[in-house]
């Protein structure tokens, strides 16, 4: 469970480094059309864009050291474990009933065919019941974790925004491991200093 989760937390990051690639080229775009119009003298001065800055993230360690996310994820598994733990003792338990059923049925337990039919609708209405409490919990993991990517994403996309006001890269690229980027020199892994700014931001809005 943890995995899948950091793995689609990792996605999440993924979609807002994409969406700020494009606006990025898009601020590129439009400077070169501007130029189109100018002089030649003022085109070779708008050539910035043809030397970009880049740098990568790499999402795998931004998710296991970003604190809220690292909070965010074990509050979630916290939840799912009680959900299952809940799911499973009463699985359990209608299991019990099940076999006991069984048992009477085989050796003539019950006094009529009608205690016999009620105690089987009485089963069948437990194994209803819990199908519907089973696709309930689904239902919620689900929109929690729609929540929780939500959350994630619009601080990821505010402090990413504010950040390269500061840096002025052309291009912020994620990756993992397995993923793009196979080798970079140093300077270009700006992965650290993202996960600090974050920390200290996280830290000092819950010291507020």
């Amino acid at each position: 469970m943890k995995s899948v989760l950091m793995k689609n937390l990792s996605i999440v990051l993924s979609v807002v480094l994409n969406a700020f690639i494009g606006l990025t080229f898009s601020a590129c775009n439009s400077q070169n059309q501007g130029a189109m119009t100018a002089s030649t003298s003022a085109v070779k001065n708008t050539d910035s864009c043809n030397v970009a800055r880049i740098v990568y993230i790499n999402t795998d360690t931004l998710m296991n050291k970003y604190l809220l996310a690292v909070e965010l994820n074990e509050a979630f598994l916290k939840t799912q474990e009680e959900r299952r733990t809940e799911l499973n003792v009463k699985a359990k338990s209608l299991d019990q009933e099940a076999n006991e059923f069984q048992r009477k049925l085989e050796n003539n337990g019950f006094l009529s065919e009608a205690r016999a039919i009620d105690a089987r609708d009485k089963l069948l209405v437990k194994q209803e019941n819990l199908r519907r409490l089973q696709e309930d919990m689904i239902a919620k993991t689900a929109r929690e974790q729609n929540e929780l990517n939500r959350q994630l994403f619009d601080k990821l996309t505010v402090f990413l925004k504010k950040y390269n006001q500061e840096k002025g890269f052309d291009i912020v690229l994620s990756t993992q491991l397995g993923g793009n980027v196979l080798f970079a020199v140093d300077g270009y892994d700006i992965t650290s200093d993202v996960v600090d700014r974050l920390n200290a931001e996280y830290k000092a809005e819950k010291g507020k």
